[in-house]
């Protein structure tokens, strides 16, 4: 009977490497995806899987408990508003609670040491392998033999002759290694987590400083138009397009009827974008609003009259608005 082991499977060529290292000493492997509001590479994933003929299983993280990593990492961000080690520490505790569950003999994961200089120096895999309660139970078959021995290892388990010693950030080698083993596939570069995108993190330190009780939806909203600063409580989500109209739609109508610090506004009687306020509603801040409405439609100064439909729980209006004269939209740039 095979030993079973799960393998952290990003849908990167270093999961994969490391993945065709195992299956060469006979493993059984099985491809865990970790599914995140800021990462979308599930269907890397599976593909990947699927290339190297493992079973795939994919678990979405916890919202509630992925946010409190974002407001709160313990090891800090990294150079925009990601928390790399409190995030790879999270999936691995999942990868943990996976192998408990099959019986496995092992996590592995592709890290490559030296590789990544803020989240894959030595102390931050022992600190890793420490915390997430796989202490002896974790490999790295890239670079295993420039690690101390895994309890597997000594137990004759995996053979540690199999393994490799690399380090560092070349990737010519890497590329090398995979070919004799049979890789000819190299995955296209991904967009990646979105939190280490230094545009994105202004937007997601606004929201953690100034709506410390935001719910999970509100950072994968994050994600979509163009967010407003209307004031220290208030802010305007703005749809790009009829997709991400249609988004802001279906999450006011989720979520507006136990929230009363949402509005949304469709445009009725011109052409423009979909908004959605949340936070402290004023007269201020709604005619803000919607003068940015009528600021980044195509004709609202041009129609007779602007209509504007609001939603609600209880059914849609139909509000009449009046542009503001005095109105400035270079004080309201998009975060």
């Amino acid at each position: 009977m095979q030993k079973k082991i799960i393998a952290l499977l990003s849908g990167g060529y270093d999961s994969a490497l490391a993945v065709r290292i195992m299956q060469r000493q006979g493993f059984d492997v099985e491809g865990l995806n970790v599914v995140t509001p800021f990462v979308e590479s599930y269907a890397e994933a599976e593909k990947c899987a699927n290339d190297l003929g493992i079973s795939f299983h994919a678990v979405a993280a916890d919202p509630t408990a992925y946010v409190e990593i974002i407001k709160h990492p313990h090891f800090g961000y990294g150079k925009a508003a990601n928390p790399c080690l409190d995030c790879h520490l999270f999936m691995l505790k999942m990868a943990k609670r996976r192998m408990d569950e099959t019986g496995a003999v092992a996590v592995i994961t592709g890290e490559v040491l030296g590789q990544r200089p803020m989240s894959q120096r030595r102390h931050h895999l022992e600190m890793l392998e420490f915390r997430s309660g796989l202490k002896g139970r974790l490999v790295r078959p890239i670079s295993a033999k420039r690690l101390p021995i895994s309890e597997p290892e000594a137990e004759g388990i995996i053979d540690r002759e199999m393994l490799y010693g690399f380090e560092g950030r070349a990737r010519v080698p890497l590329h090398s290694l995979g070919r004799s083993l049979g890789l000819t596939y190299i995955p296209p570069a991904s967009p990646g987590c979105c939190l280490t995108q230094k545009s994105f993190a202004p937007r997601v330190f606004d929201l953690v400083k100034n709506t410390p009780t935001a719910e999970p939806w509100e950072f994968v909203l994050l994600r979509f138009g163009r967010h407003i600063r209307l004031s220290e409580t208030t802010r305007v989500v703005m749809g790009r397009d009829e997709q991400e109209c249609v988004f802001l739609r279906e999450n006011f109508l989720e979520h507006a009827p136990r929230r009363d610090d949402l509005a949304y506004f469709e445009p009725e009687t011109y052409t423009g974008p979909s908004i959605m306020l949340i936070g402290e509603m004023t007269p201020e801040t709604l005619a803000m609003a919607k003068m940015l409405q009528v600021h980044y439609s195509k004709n609202a100064l041009t129609v007779p009259e602007i209509v504007l439909r609001r939603f609600s729980p209880e059914g849609e209006t139909l509000e009449t608005f009046t542009p503001m004269e005095d109105f400035s939209a270079e004080a309201f740039r998009p975060l």
